[in-house]
């Protein structure tokens, strides 16, 4: 089969080279039979390759303007080709007038090619370069400051926007670690006012102050347990969640719902079972804690069972 492809491919460019070639010619070239020839041009023209017999006695010639550059023009080729003029006085005398100009007609058209193709390269790497300053404009306006604190272990004051809700808090924060996952930064911290440690998108910070208080961390293997999984998994728009709220907390979710629910229904026990889609899986997940066991992931099961493995974390920290 490769055999056949490559001669099919010296096929196009023995065509090209030389409009009107024989079939004869064609099997020679190729070291086959005409027989063999004539096969390879159905199977030519059952890829829609648009060659053509002009005839008994014409050949094959591509039909209109339909052409191909050199399918296997190597460097090695092109290196041998440019050696040329160093011998040309000697074989000037056995080839034909017109072979100089084609000879000049050809490495023009390789020197264009490679001309083109350096231009391209030029013009990738700027645009790669001008991709490179656009992230670096783009990239959240207190990345540096948040950064500096959780290096330097300084709580900050910050003033930020929770995403689904679109509620605006303030509050102090130990920043813990930033953490890239899908093309966005969040920060790991401490929340004062909440006494738990949670998951803020940079993006949702509009504005913070680096105070003179330093903090030490605390309970970091365990939150790193809880980021994780995250990173394993493959990047979805958005992702389906039931969960089980306690009869206790009930009306609190009812008012303070972090997703408007697809679907909730109260159970006889007052419990409620909520489904809802969740486009920004880090931050719900950090929203529901809250709950503590008055909330509970029922699906999808990979959730369920990372937040079991976490609660045995935290268990063993105080066995």
């Amino acid at each position: 089969m490769t055999d056949r492809l490559i001669r099919l491919m010296r096929i196009i460019t023995l065509v090209q080279a030389k409009p009107g070639i024989l079939a004869r010619e064609l099997a020679e070239r190729c070291g086959t039979s005409e027989r063999t020839i004539y096969r390879d041009m159905d199977a030519l023209s059952a890829m829609h390759i648009p060659i053509t017999h002009q005839g008994h006695g014409k050949g094959y010639r591509f039909i209109g303007d339909f052409a191909l550059y050199p399918l296997d023009w190597t460097e090695e080729e092109t290196s041998a080709f440019a050696a040329l003029p160093s011998i040309m006085n000697q074989i000037k005398p056995i080839l034909p007038a017109a072979f100089e100009s084609a000879y000049e007609k050809v490495m023009a058209a390789n020197h264009k090619r490679r001309a083109d193709s350096a231009v391209t390269e030029q013009q990738e790497a700027v645009t790669s370069a001008d991709k490179s300053a656009a992230a670096i404009r783009d990239q959240p306006p207190f990345l540096i400051p948040i950064l500096m604190a959780t290096l330097s272990q300084h709580t900050i004051q910050a003033e930020y926007v929770l995403s689904e809700r679109r509620e605006r808090k303030s509050g102090r924060i130990d920043p813990y670690w930033l953490v890239p996952w899908k093309h966005r930064f969040y920060l790991v911290g401490r929340s004062h006012s909440e006494g738990n440690i949670q998951i803020y998108p940079l993006s949702n910070f509009q504005q913070v102050e680096v105070l003179d208080d330093v903090f030490v961390k605390v309970h970091m293997h365990v939150q790193q347990e809880l980021l994780d999984p995250y990173h394993e998994q493959h990047e979805q728009d958005q992702i389906q969640f039931k969960i089980r709220i306690s009869p206790r907390m009930a009306n609190m979710f009812r008012t303070e719902a972090f997703i408007p629910p697809m679907r909730m229904a109260e159970s006889r026990d007052g419990s409620l079972i909520v489904e809802l889609c969740v486009t920004n899986v880090v931050e719900f997940i950090s929203w529901l804690s809250q709950y503590g066991a008055e909330a509970e992931i029922m699906e999808p099961v990979f959730y369920r069972e990372m937040m079991k493995r976490n609660l045995r974390k935290w268990l063993a920290l105080y066995k």
